[in-house]
């Protein structure tokens, strides 16, 4: 355009057309600068937030370059921009190397992992990896947190010492329980022992959890407690007991029951001691309970009581033997006895050669 050909109107609009283009050019300019201090003031704010946290956290580009770090990481670990987490694996980093497997991992699943880091100093942490994606789909970086978890592990590891010691000194308390009932009976010293261990046998065979089989032990050491009230005499008489003495020894269930009653054992051990003489068709005692009315464990209690005691030494007969003792449990499979606990006991014994020690 030609200034010079231009009328004094025409000049005069193009110079009020400029005049416009300048101020809205003037306008734009002041509002990418209010742009640009609100964008500072945002990062700004977002450092001071991420500088508030405790927790050391690091943003990590994809090649797990520290991209930046808030005032945690670089106070306690020493972090600064431009490290590379893949090569700090000594001195004060030692430990941190463990950040590239599940670093990697985050990248590959696109999904965040979790990790335990020992660091040479004794501390341990806790190491969380999140992906930051991209608007286009993929991972721009990761944000790592790590908290110090050194003190919880310290009190982990002392409660799990404790209760060790509590389960040391809760063993040491059956096993004197059932020593003091063996210390009445010495004819039937090692015949809890011999029954807790064929019991728990059964049980593995029938597949049952460990907890469960962990209170069926502590059920078979304790399942005769209540000849504890059964006088001597009666229990070690060497010949045929009479009605009455019976009478009172089919009593032991229930005192055994009485006696455990009000520990507050974390499986039913109380009610398998009271049910182990309970049989299939009702003719055991001391309810007379049949089938689903009997607890499994007490089934298996009965079957594997049986058998020691038909395969030991008793005051009133010798020992029958093994083979006397499968007899008999395979004869009143169904009736008496559960038909899957003695399957299990008869494959026990014919098949794994399973013996009582």
């Amino acid at each position: 355009m030609s200034w010079e050909n231009l009328t004094k109107a025409e000049l005069i609009q193009e110079m009020g057309a400029l005049h416009l283009r300048l101020t809205r050019l003037e306008e734009s300019q002041s509002w990418l600068t209010f742009v640009e201090e609100e964008l500072l003031a945002a990062e700004k704010e977002k450092a001071m937030l991420f500088d508030a946290l405790v927790e050391p956290t690091v943003y990590l580009d994809p090649s797990l370059r520290v991209l930046w770090t808030n005032q945690a990481a670089a106070n306690s670990l020493q972090l600064i921009p431009g490290q590379s987490m893949a090569n700090l694996s000594r001195g004060h980093w030692a430990g941190l190397s463990q950040v590239v497997f599940p670093a990697n991992e985050a990248l590959r699943t696109m999904s965040s992992q979790e990790q335990e880091i020992d660091s040479q100093d004794g501390r341990v942490w806790h190491l969380r990896l999140y992906p930051v994606r991209s608007s286009h789909g993929g991972i721009n970086g990761l944000l790592a947190t790590l908290m110090d978890i050194s003190a919880r592990k310290r009190a982990e590891e002392a409660l799990q010492r404790s209760l060790y010691k509590l389960q040391r000194a809760f063993e040491g308390v059956v096993q004197a329980m059932a020593m003091a009932m063996e210390m009445k009976d010495i004819y039937t010293s090692g015949h809890q022992q011999r029954v807790a261990q064929l019991a728990c046998a059964l049980a593995g065979e029938l597949g049952l959890a460990a907890d469960c089989i962990d209170g069926l032990r502590v059920a078979s050491l304790l399942h005769d407690l209540g000849k504890i009230a059964v006088a001597s005499e009666i229990l070690s008489k060497p010949g045929k007991i009479n009605d009455y003495e019976f009478a009172i020894i089919k009593a032991h269930p229930q005192i055994g029951y009485d006696i455990l009653k009000a520990i507050d054992f974390p499986w039913p051990v109380a009610q398998i001691v009271l049910q182990h003489h309970e049989r299939l068709d009702g003719s055991g005692y001391p309810a007379g309970l049949k089938e689903e009315e009997i607890l499994l464990e007490a089934k298996i209690l009965g079957v594997a009581d049986v058998v020691e005691a038909m395969a030991s030494h008793r005051p009133y007969r010798p020992a029958i033997g093994i083979s006397q003792a499968l007899e008999e449990i395979s004869q009143k499979k169904g009736v008496s006895y559960d038909p899957v606990v003695v399957d299990a006991c008869l494959e026990l014994f014919t098949a794994k050669g399973y013996s009582l020690t």
